[in-house]
């Protein structure tokens, strides 16, 4: 008890053996006391047969001699107590009866020496029992000494191991502890490394011989028996005929030992280690050796074990603050790629590899690399789309698959694993884990590492907390991009809109769509064509980029383009590829011919009906997505509206601005257009010419065929002079059979030339009614131009007439007056 005063060593008491030999009747004699005991009892015995023998009065005497038999065998106090008492009754009665001295005096010297000889012998027997339990009393304090000494030292060595976390501090301990309490030549400390026992710390010899230590490999005998079964292996004297001494003795750098001990050291039923002290000659390992060397295992296998947890903890919390770092720089990111960048080049300061890939899965069953870092030999040089890969297809494919990390201790020996093409099957770890926002699969991220077994359960965790962050910010990133390209996309609806509002010519707004639309998908060129559903064609109204628009056709028949007519009347958007054997024979030879790879072709839609279409083309092989494709749908949604109220305007425009029976321009109309041409030619600095034609003897022909047929007459006489004119030149009707022509960037010459093919045209052309012959048309015109002759729309149409009038003057049937024209005046 704790307090409680222990006897000096000087106060020992005597042994229980001394009392009880002396005094007590339990008393265990040793094998000398029973000699001569036994030695006693014959004498006595030699003593009672030879008095009966010799004397008839023997059986006196044998009553006399039991006592003293019995006498013999009890203890020392009690024996001269009955033996005294024999003797006495034994002298009274052999003196009465008249014994013999010499008898009695016998019988004295015997009893005598008997009680004196067992005196003798118990008190040499004492002293020997004496010295014995001191000597044992001796031993038992020394061992207990040691044993004190032995808990001191685990005491202080699991005070010392408590301290620090210090792996190489605690293991320079453990070696030493273990070499000044066993005593030993030389201690090694040994550590399981996969399927070896590696040395990690030793006592006894130097740093260079300790370096020099092999370590035991798989096929060790030693550490066969030591993983079969865990128990200590205690040699007091190497056999050199053993065939595992043999096998250590013969590797560089083994000492020769005389004796061994060894135990393992084992955290929760594992094996983590092995502790070994040797002496250089044969010595005996005793029960407290191995009992102390089993204490020092214990507590270095925890001190160890808790040395790992605090550097796996502190590297843990450095691999977490990259983590957080690499989460930062990726949640600032604005695009996909830079986000992909980022992750290539944080994940190296969280896990070392040689190559990284970041992939995104696009639909239905795509793999897209966004980002990649080689680091090794032919991992530097890769390119992006030789990596591209489907879903289901290699390791990285299975786990897009099925959503799980992959830790491949060897990716070659994997059958789920796929060889990147342009590279070689070489022996390769890998970490695959999946990218997961929120509960859907967005991508993964595949880490390789040349060798086998290159990572560990620790990299995959660290990899998918860091693919989380990594999800995040992709799906954060893509956010922002679409806010920003919606903002965009609205920004250029809105500008489309404006500019749209600000025309209402069809073909001016074909254009401007074709120029938006084209601009906003990243087309290399966008036409806009409109359906002419009574034709059967579609009329190009709107091309982009202008300086091409020569080399498009004005009008397509849609009996030869099947797939175009199905966008206009199924209401659908299609896109075909020249590589598509499937596709539209004809679109892909119009494709080819252009130098074009594909085209996307959406109907334009106006209160539910198909005016006309949108077609995108693409040189480089292009994949809109649906976003993009539901804002191009967008987009043509607005357009159509724009170039439907274009066209409606220009039908109803036309209403109020053409001549019903000719179809040419109406009188209110040419000072319209006029007024604009005079100031485009003001402008430009170009000139512009004025013809005013009126059919000569027209009121003869009303009044012998009548209006009906005059009408039909005026009818014929446009239809020849639009045949004579350019398609910038303005026809118009100014009135009765009276006509006026615009003609932009032409002179009086010029303007007289076109007069004479006018006229020219009308004599080789005669109006041929049906049922009656031919009937000769003739005309007047008078030419005027600016700004030589004018220098306003009225005063250059009343130029016009007035030389009209003077040709008419002068007999008509002329242009005129022509002598004048081509003299300049």
């Amino acid at each position: 008890m704790p307090g409680e005063p222990r006897p000096p060593a000087s106060a020992t008491p005597a042994p229980p053996a001394l009392r009880t030999a002396l005094w007590g009747p339990g008393f265990e004699a040793p094998a000398i006391v029973i000699s001569a005991r036994v030695a006693g009892l014959a004498g006595l015995a030699l003593y009672a047969v030879t008095a009966i023998a010799g004397d008839p009065t023997g059986a006196l005497r044998l009553v006399v001699a039991l006592p003293l038999f019995v006498a013999a065998c009890l203890p020392s106090a009690w024996a001269a107590a009955v033996g005294g008492g024999a003797l006495a009754i034994a002298v009274g009665s052999w003196a009465a009866r008249g014994m013999p001295a010499a008898e009695v005096v016998v019988l004295s010297v015997v009893l005598v020496l008997s009680v004196s000889l067992r005196l003798a012998l118990v008190e040499w027997t004492a002293r020997a029992t004496v010295a014995g339990a001191r000597r044992a009393a001796d031993a038992a304090a020394a061992r207990s000494a040691t044993l004190v000494d032995h808990q001191h030292s685990l005491l202080t060595l699991g005070e010392r191991l408590a301290r620090t976390f210090d792996r190489n501090e605690i293991l320079a301990l453990i070696a030493r502890q273990l070499q000044r309490s066993l005593a030993a030549d030389l201690v090694t400390v040994r550590v399981r490394d996969d399927d070896r026992l590696r040395v990690v710390a030793w006592a006894g010899f130097g740093d260079e011989p300790g370096l020099d230590l092999p370590d035991l490999p798989r096929d060790d005998p030693w550490l066969g028996e030591l993983v079969r079964s865990p128990r200590p292996v205690v040699l007091d004297a190497l056999d050199r005929a053993d065939p595992r001494v043999r096998a250590y003795e013969r590797r560089p750098g083994a000492a020769a030992l005389g004796a061994l001990l060894a135990v393992p050291l084992v955290y929760e039923t594992e094996i983590s280690g092995l502790l070994a002290a040797g002496s250089r000659r044969a010595r005996h390992w005793t029960p407290d050796d191995l009992t102390l060397a089993n204490a020092i295992a214990g507590h270095a296998a925890i001190a160890l074990h808790n040395a790992a947890l605090f550097e796996r903890t502190q590297a843990w919390a450095a691999q977490l603050a990259v983590v957080q770092a690499a989460s930062a720089r990726m949640s600032r990111q604005n695009t996909v790629e830079s986000v992909g960048r980022a992750i290539v080049e944080e994940v190296r300061h969280v896990v070392d590899y040689h190559n990284c890939r970041v992939y995104l899965v696009d639909a239905p069953d795509e793999l897209v690399p966004i980002a990649f870092e080689g680091r090794v030999g032919a991992y530097e040089k890769v390119e992006l789309d030789a990596l591209r890969t489907k879903v289901g297809h290699g390791l990285t494919g299975w786990v897009a698959e099925h959503g799980e990390a992959l830790l491949v201790p060897d990716a070659s020996a994997d059958p789920r694993a796929a060889t990147i093409p342009g590279t070689d099957d070489v022996d390769e770890s890998m970490v695959v884990v999946p990218m997961r926002y929120e509960t859907r699969l967005i991508g993964v991220i595949t880490l390789s590492k040349l060798g086998l077994r290159q990572f560990d359960a620790d990299h995959v965790r660290l990899l998918t907390i860091l693919a989380d962050q990594a999800a995040t910010a992709v799906e954060s990133a893509r956010l922002l991009g679409r806010t920003q390209q919606l903002a965009q996309e609205l920004r250029r609806l809105l500008d489309m809109g404006s500019e749209l509002a600000r025309s209402l010519d069809p073909r001016e707004v074909a254009d401007l769509i074709a120029r938006y639309m084209g601009a906003a998908l990243a087309a290399d060129s966008c036409t806009i064509s409109y359906w002419d559903r009574a034709a059967g064609q579609v009329l190009t109204w709107g091309y982009y980029p202008p300086d091409a628009r020569d080399a498009v056709h004005p009008a397509y028949d849609l009996a030869a383009f099947p797939e175009t007519l199905r966008v206009l009347r199924e209401q659908v958007t299609v896109a075909i590829s020249v590589a598509d054997p499937a596709a539209d024979a004809a679109e892909r030879a119009l494709l080819q011919a252009a130098g074009d790879t594909s085209i996307v072709m959406l109907p334009l839609i106006a209160r539910a009906e198909s005016i006309g279409l949108v077609e995108l083309a693409f040189r480089s092989p292009v994949r809109l997505e649906p976003a993009r494709l539901e804002f191009a749908r967008t987009m043509a949604g607005e357009a159509a509206i724009a170039l439907e109220n274009a066209r409606l305007y220009e039908a109803a425009r036309m209403l109020a601005d053409r001549d019903q029976l000719t179809g040419f321009y109406n009188h209110r109309y040419l000072h319209e257009r006029l007024g604009e041409e005079i100031l485009r030619a003001r402008r430009s600095g170009q000139p512009l010419a004025l013809l005013m034609l009126d059919l000569d003897d027209f009121k003869l022909v009303n009044d012998t065929f009548g209006h009906l047929f005059g009408d039909r007459v005026l009818a014929w006489a446009a239809d020849v002079i639009r045949t004579a004119l350019r398609a910038s030149d303005v026809p118009t009707r100014y009135g009765g059979d009276e006509f006026a022509m615009v003609l932009p960037e032409t002179d009086r010459l010029q303007a007289a030339a076109v007069a004479e093919r006018v006229l020219a045209t009308l004599r080789e052309r005669p109006y041929r009614p049906e049922g009656r012959g031919p009937l000769p048309i003739a005309a007047s015109i008078g030419v005027a131009a600016f700004p030589a002759d004018a220098a306003s729309p009225q005063e250059l149409i009343a130029r016009a007439d007035a030389a009209l009038y003077r040709v008419k003057r002068a007999g008509g049937h002329a242009a005129g007056p022509l002598a004048a024209v081509r003299a300049g005046r």
